[in-house]
C-alpha cells in the first residue's frame, strides 16, 4: 500500500512539472516571460495581427499584441491596438512600430524601429505606426505601371525604331546600288588600267636596272669596281686627314684671333686716340672741301680766262713770232 502512494506522488509530481514546464514555454513563445508595460499603436488596417502577435524591437522580441479595438474617427476607421512590452524597456519618442513580415509565408509581427530622440515613452503612450506594405498591391501596380510604360513608351520607341531602320536599310540599299557598286567598278578598272599598267612599267624598270647594276660588277668589271672602292677608301683617308689638318688650323686661328683680340685690349687707348685724329683729320678735309667747292666757280673762271688769255698769246705768236722779241707799241689816241 504504501509503496503504490509513492508511485502515485511521483506521478502527480512528474505531471505538476510538466504543466509548469508547458506554461512557461507558452510563455516563452508569446513574449509574456515577465511583468509588462502597456503601450498602444494606430493602424488602419491589421491584417494579420492578433491577439498574441509578436512584437519586435530592432528583431529582438520585447512583447506581443494584448487587445485590438476598433475605433470610428472622421477620417474612417482606425484600430488601437494595444502592445504588451516587457517592464523598463527604453522607447525613445520617435520609434516607429512598423506591420512587417520576414518573408512571403512568414506570420505578420510588429518590428519598431528605434528612433534617434533622447526622450523616452513613458508606458501608456502611443507609439507612431506604419501599416504594412501589401506585397500583392505593390505587384499590381508595378504590372500596372510596366503595362502603360509598355503602351505608352515602348511601344512607341520600338515603332519609331522599326521605322527608322527601314528607312536606313532602304538608304543602303539605294547607296550600294547608285553609289558604291558603280565606284567600286570604276577602282577596279582604274586598277587594272592605270595602277597595274604602272606597276608592270616599274618592275620593267627595276629588272633593266638590276640587270645594269649585274652587267657592272660582273666579272670584267669586279676588278675595277674593287679598285674605285679601294680609291674610294683613300679619298675618305685623305678627307679624314684633311678634316685634321683644317681643325688644326682652326684651332691656331683661334689663337692668332685670341692674339689679335688681346694687342687691340693692349692698345685700345692708341686706337681709339688714331681714330680721333682720323675724324679730326676727316673733318679738317671735308672744310677745306667744302671752302673749295664755295671758290670753285671763281677759280674755274679765272683759269678759263687765262686759257683765253694763253690762246691769244699763242695765236698772236704764230701769226707774229716777232711778238716774243718786240712789242709793237701801243696805238696812239686818234691814229688812223
Amino acid at each position: 500500500m504504501k509503496r503504490d502512494t509513492v508511485n502515485y506522488v511521483m506521478v502527480g509530481g512528474f505531471v505538476v512539472a510538466m504543466a509548469l514546464a508547458f506554461v512557461v514555454l507558452l510563455l516563452t513563445i508569446t513574449g509574456r516571460s515577465g511583468p509588462s508595460d502597456t503601450y498602444f499603436v494606430d493602424y488602419e488596417n491589421v491584417a494579420g495581427l492578433k491577439f498574441g502577435t509578436g512584437v519586435y524591437y530592432e528583431g529582438y522580441q520585447v512583447g506581443q499584441i494584448e487587445h485590438i479595438e476598433p475605433q470610428a474617427t472622421p477620417e474612417g476607421m482606425r484600430y488601437r491596438v494595444e502592445l504588451g512590452i516587457a517592464e523598463g524597456w527604453r522607447i525613445p519618442s520617435d520609434s516607429v512600430a512598423r506591420v512587417a513580415a520576414s518573408g512571403l509565408i512568414s506570420a505578420v509581427t510588429i518590428e519598431i524601429v528605434e528612433g534617434e530622440s533622447t526622450r523616452m515613452l513613458e508606458p501608456g503612450a502611443t507609439i507612431a505606426g506604419a501599416g504594412k506594405a501589401d506585397l500583392v498591391a505593390v505587384l499590381n501596380q508595378a504590372a500596372s505601371d510596366f503595362r502603360v510604360l509598355s503602351e505608352d513608351g515602348i511601344l512607341p520607341v520600338l515603332d519609331n525604331l522599326n521605322r527608322t531602320i527601314t528607312v536606313l536599310s532602304d538608304e543602303f540599299l539605294s547607296f550600294r546600288r547608285d553609289d558604291l557598286t558603280p565606284f567600286v567598278k570604276m577602282v577596279h578598272q582604274r586598277l587594272e588600267e592605270d595602277v597595274l599598267m604602272e606597276t608592270r612599267t616599274l618592275l620593267r624598270h627595276l629588272d633593266e636596272s638590276a640587270r645594269g647594276i649585274q652587267a657592272m660588277v660582273a666579272d670584267g668589271n669586279q676588278d675595277r669596281v674593287r679598285d674605285f672602292l679601294v680609291h674610294m677608301d683613300e679619298v675618305a683617308l685623305n678627307l679624314n686627314g684633311l678634316i685634321g689638318r683644317i681643325e688644326d688650323t682652326r684651332v691656331e686661328m683661334n689663337g692668332v684671333l685670341a692674339s689679335l683680340g688681346n694687342v687691340v685690349s693692349d692698345n685700345h687707348a692708341a686706337i681709339k686716340n688714331t681714330v680721333d685724329s682720323a675724324d679730326d683729320s676727316m673733318t679738317e678735309l671735308e672744310q677745306a672741301l667744302r671752302t673749295i667747292n664755295q671758290h670753285l666757280g671763281t677759280i674755274m673762271y679765272d683759269i678759263e680766262g687765262s686759257a683765253r688769255n694763253m690762246n691769244e698769246f699763242a695765236r698772236s705768236v704764230r701769226e707774229n713770232p716777232a711778238r716774243l722779241i718786240r712789242q709793237s707799241a701801243p696805238a696812239e689816241p686818234g691814229a688812223p
